[in-house]
């Protein structure tokens, strides 16, 4: 399975500022799961090119059966915290981590990581633009 951590710095001076609004925590995490959201959506997007050819070597993988579309999701939601995977158990996609790290036999088709570099400048306007939304129906 391939799974990150994105980690947001500074969330502690948010909350610190926050710590006197009621449900503060609720609206970080609202944040980081729209902009999970969007990270899924555009990873999923990058994995939509139709099979054939085959993808190259440093390119995203071209769609086949579509298993590992499916299976980039949000797996898991805790109070501040998102975490996004592909692949894993149940998804019958074994092969994700080959995939966006190569083998002995086989060069990376990155398509994860890559993707959230890309999507980083994103999902800080998406953080912001929750907050300020939450800010303005409480204050």
């Amino acid at each position: 399975m391939v799974q990150f951590s994105v980690e947001v710095s500074g969330l502690e001076g948010a909350l610190k500022q926050f710590d006197r609004i009621e449900d503060a925590e609720a609206a970080i995490t609202d944040g980081l799961v729209r902009g999970a959201a969007k990270l899924v959506e555009t990873i999923q997007d990058k994995l939509g090119t139709a099979f054939p050819p085959a993808s190259s070597a440093g390119e995203p993988p071209h769609l086949r059966t579509g298993a590992l579309r499916r299976s980039v999701r949000i797996e898991r939601v805790d109070p501040l915290e998102v975490t996004i995977s592909a692949g894993g158990a149940g998804t019958l996609v074994p092969y994700a981590e080959y995939l966006e790290f190569g083998t002995s036999q086989m060069e990376p088709r990155p398509y994860f990581l890559n993707t959230v570099i890309d999507v980083l400048p994103i999902l800080g306007r998406i953080m912001q633009d929750t907050l300020n939304r939450y800010l303005e129906k409480v204050l």
